[in-house]
């Protein structure tokens, strides 16, 4: 039974942003190149980003039809060009979920989420795909003040948390600042009380600016995307046969050795997958 018809929204008119490229150093003759590139960049943008509009306006558009494979084509077109965005992501993993891939709509579904952590439709939508996974894995619990640290810190992206920290050092500064030069005896305890707990909220915010920071650089998670794959007990397919994984699955990687991936599932076992057999999100 399709329960598509139930998504929360149905798409995003929002064009995603291009990446950003790195910056690497440069002698005499780079920055000479660099100053015509500048040029050509500042001439071509506006095409390109006109282009990228009109090819997500055009998957809108299909969208819209109920042409859902086509639509897919233009999104798939936008992302190849280096334009990534939550909305992208939301539009494809909706598309996906419409033509029935639903490994394909999680998998976008979670790349949307990496963009808009606290965006309640993606956390919708992503439930709703989540239902039709075949494997119902239950975690190993962890205590109450761990999974309340991690529900919190996981509905802010890493840009955003950065912020924070840096919100709470100015208040923090602020208060104290203001101890130095209250005129009173109570105004400074006052605002030396309050520059404790701006003090307390920076150490939290730096702390969980912290672990979201080393779980984006440590942690890579993966989408199953065969139909059935049979988990290894080592990265050769004359392993032993551990058990196996359905589409849709979310699961973490731990490494990867000649076409394999070690991964571990959310109870805690771990075993090897072929790499064409999941997506990494």
């Amino acid at each position: 039974m399709m329960i598509a018809a139930n998504l929360s929204i149905d798409m995003r008119r929002i064009l995603p942003q291009r990446r950003d490229g790195a910056m690497t150093k440069l002698n005499k003759k780079g920055m000479a190149a660099l100053r015509l590139c500048a040029v050509l960049f500042f001439v071509a943008f506006p095409l390109i980003a006109d282009e990228a509009s009109q090819t997500f306006e055009e998957g809108n558009r299909l969208y819209l039809q109920a042409k859902y494979t086509e639509a897919i084509a233009q999104y798939e077109k936008v992302v190849e060009r280096g334009n990534e965005s939550g909305e992208i992501y939301f539009n494809l993993g909706n598309a996906y979920y419409k033509s029935g891939k639903i490994q394909k709509a999680i998998l976008n579904y979670e790349r949307a989420k990496q963009f808009l952590p606290s965006d309640e439709d993606i956390q919708f939508n992503l439930q709703l795909a989540n239902l039709q996974v075949t494997d119902k894995i239950d975690a190993v619990p962890k205590l109450f003040v761990y999974r309340w640290f991690d529900s919190l810190i996981a509905m802010f992206s890493l840009a955003t948390m950065g912020w924070i920290v840096y919100t709470f050092f100015l208040l923090t500064l602020a208060a104290f600042a203001y101890f130095l030069f209250a005129p009173t005896y109570l105004q400074k305890r006052v605002s030396m009380f309050i520059g404790f707990v701006f003090s307390a909220a920076l150490i939290l915010a730096m702390i969980g600016f912290g672990v979201q920071s080393y779980k984006e650089s440590n942690t890579e998670f993966a989408i199953v995307m065969s139909d059935a794959s049979n988990i290894k007990s080592a990265p050769d397919s004359k392993g032993n046969d551990l058990f196996v994984l359905h589409k849709g699955l979310k699961l973490q990687v731990l490494d990867s050795v000649n076409h394999w991936r070690k991964i571990r599932l959310a109870d805690g076992k771990v075993g090897w997958i072929p790499e064409d057999d999941c997506e990494i999100i």
